[in-house]
């Protein structure tokens, strides 16, 4: 059993982020979190495009690389040179106990993981390689964008998340950052995944000390 949930707002009337979910054939489900450059109209609509492309990628590769390999081939011709998207699609299944991710130079995800050895919890960033869709060629994003599988087991958490959470800034000018991220999710990880998404969010406007901000939030849990 997977507990899932998503968590967005726009800094604008029309936002510029991506979030979906969606079931993949052997019981696999997908999930993706992107954001393009810019706001508006223009990147609204590209977001659309990117979501209705990726599903139909998704469907076609069992590999989030190939998958995003298959996304850009297709809009990168098609874009305004002054923009890009940065995407993290990652692929969890559950008879494998796995979780695969290709990252187009989006924010890193963090999973949190107990160690079956000693009860140790750990939260990392799963790293891996990758450009933004969009802004080279695929002679050059082919090759650099890679998947990456690690375990998923019961009691894990991943967070996908877009640069609108770590970015935000205090007063001072000092942003909420991965490493308060990190420690946030260690602290909400007993939670339903909306509760925990609703805790960082609280975080986020506790840190900054307002509610309105210049950039989209995205999470999914």
């Amino acid at each position: 059993r997977m507990d899932i949930a998503a968590w967005y707002r726009p800094a604008q009337k029309v936002g510029g982020d991506l979030y979906d979910v969606f079931a993949l054939p052997d019981g696999r489900v997908g999930m993706a979190v992107a954001d393009v450059s810019g706001k508006g109209i223009a990147a609204s609509l590209l977001m659309a495009i990117c979501q209705a492309n990726l599903r139909r990628f998704a469907g076609d590769h069992d590999s989030p690389a190939e998958a995003l390999r298959a996304l850009n081939r297709e809009i990168v011709g098609k874009m305004r040179q002054d923009m890009f998207v940065t995407f993290i699609y990652g692929v969890i299944d559950t008879a494998a106990a796995t979780l695969t991710i290709a990252r187009a130079g989006h924010e890193l995800p963090l999973l949190l993981h107990q160690n079956s050895a000693n009860g140790e919890l750990h939260v990392s960033s799963i790293g891996s390689e990758g450009m933004a869709v969009g802004m080279v060629p695929p002679e050059i994003f082919d090759v650099v964008i890679e998947d990456r599988t690690v375990p998923f087991t019961e009691g894990d958490i991943i967070t996908l998340y877009t640069d609108g959470i770590t970015e935000a800034c205090n007063p001072d000018g000092v942003e909420f950052s991965e490493t308060r991220l990190k420690d946030t999710l260690l602290t909400l990880r007993d939670r339903p995944a909306s509760a925990i998404n609703d805790g960082i969010i609280s975080n986020v406007e506790r840190f900054t000390g307002a509610n309105a901000f210049a950039d989209d939030l995205t999470l999914i849990t």
